[in-house]
């Protein structure tokens, strides 16, 4: 559904060139929420601005659904960017109201989409405020029901829950999945890998403007797994012979995670252990978002 092929990108500093994006390509299927990852400086807003046209590219191009992306194409996008561009003194309302119509809203429409996104995101009691009263993830919500309106069939969303404490970063989560559908992509920026772990399928992972690593999270995590199991056993761990080619940390005094050599099987570890002890728990751990991340940055940054 969105696909960006060799996209480029060049700063002029004081210092000189700073190449933003470097021949940057991927392609995000439709029906998935995609996490786009990368360190600070990466160049993660740099390509959300590329997609919107709000920054012109030197190379490449981009498609979506198929076609060269345009600002027909880009009507059909919901895009909320890091910064907030809420005016303090105005009211949330009015503010979405003037926008929405920017947009191309009729009035009508616009006023019925401010009801009903914040009706869902919780925020209707505090719409005819001054953004300036509100807290910070209250503005957030604010500026996610801009994007929302109109339900669009790309969702572009740099650091959606910047600002929101657990209770709400918990109900943005369960809206956007209530939102995925076989017609929509949501592509989302955050650096918050536990959420990105639990809500995408699909990630993008660039450093120093180039894409490291992209595919369906449950592919990566079985590309990059390390043959570490979970174990719990009805003995105590710490009294066990282990095997040679296991390493294991006690997590519990009855439960650990080994780490398996090549040369070692996770049948010979269970047959040494079962002459010992019975297994109450066993299986595969696979790595975290987090863990891939950290293991691909630093394998790239030497």
């Amino acid at each position: 559904m969105l696909e960006v092929q060799n996209l480029t990108r060049t700063f002029q500093t004081l210092r000189g060139p700073v190449r933003a994006l470097d021949k940057a390509s991927f392609a995000i299927p439709a029906g998935t929420i995609a996490g786009l990852l990368g360190p600070n400086g990466s160049g993660k807003t740099t390509l959300m601005r590329l997609v919107m046209g709000i920054l012109p590219p030197e190379e490449g191009k981009i498609f979506f659904q198929g076609r060269p992306m345009n600002e027909i194409a880009r009507r059909r996008i919901g895009y909320m960017p890091e910064e907030r561009g809420l005016y303090p003194k105005a009211s949330i309302h009015e503010q979405l109201l003037y926008l929405l119509r920017l947009k191309g809203f009729p009035t009508q429409d616009a006023t019925r989409e401010i009801q009903t996104w914040g009706e869902r995101l919780g925020i209707l009691s505090y719409i005819h405020r001054p953004a300036k009263t509100l807290s910070k993830g209250m503005q957030q919500k604010a500026q996610l029901a801009l994007a929302l309106a109109g339900n669009p069939e790309f969702l572009l969303l740099d650091e959606p829950f910047s600002g929101l404490d657990p209770i709400n970063a918990e109900e943005v989560e369960h809206l956007l999945r209530s939102l995925k559908g076989p017609g929509r992509v949501i592509l989302l920026s955050t650096h918050r890998l536990e959420q990105v772990d639990q809500l995408c399928e699909y990630i993008v992972l660039i450093h120093r403007g180039q894409i490291l690593l992209s595919g369906y999270t449950a592919e990566l995590k079985r590309r990059y797994w390390d043959k570490r199991y979970y174990i719990e056993t009805a003995y105590p761990v710490q009294q066990l012979t282990w095997p040679e080619g296991a390493s294991w940390k006690p997590l519990s005094p009855d439960s650990a995670e080994v780490t398996l050599s090549p040369g070692l099987s996770s049948q010979e570890l269970l047959q040494g252990l079962l002459q010992q002890t019975a297994i109450r728990t066993f299986y595969e751990k696979l790595p975290t978002v987090k863990e891939i991340f950290l293991k691909v940055v630093q394998e790239h940054s030497l």
